[in-house]
């Protein structure tokens, strides 16, 4: 098997049915994605801790929609739900 010889980097790739090389997000998907990302950044919002950066956990995201805030595993800081 040969693959399109492009590095997808986050990108799923595989052989379909008819023996064409799919990508899975799609160019398309992939800019809607980056496009929603950069309108919620220019409101203010941003999803990781507000003092070194670090993206939260899965269960700093629920801790973050049941209780408005999460604290940072790696440096301790509280962190609000919504605007930064």
């Amino acid at each position: 098997m040969e693959t399109t010889g492009k590095a997808l980097m986050g990108h799923i790739q595989f052989l379909n049915q008819d023996g064409e090389w799919e990508s899975f997000p799609t160019a398309e998907e992939e800019e809607n994605i980056r496009a929603n990302a950069a309108a919620l950044e220019e409101l203010g919002y941003k999803l990781n801790c507000q003092m070194c950066k670090e993206v939260p956990t899965w269960t700093q995201i629920r801790q973050r929609w049941i209780m408005k805030e999460w604290t940072c595993n790696k440096c301790h800081t509280v962190n609000s739900a919504g605007r930064a």
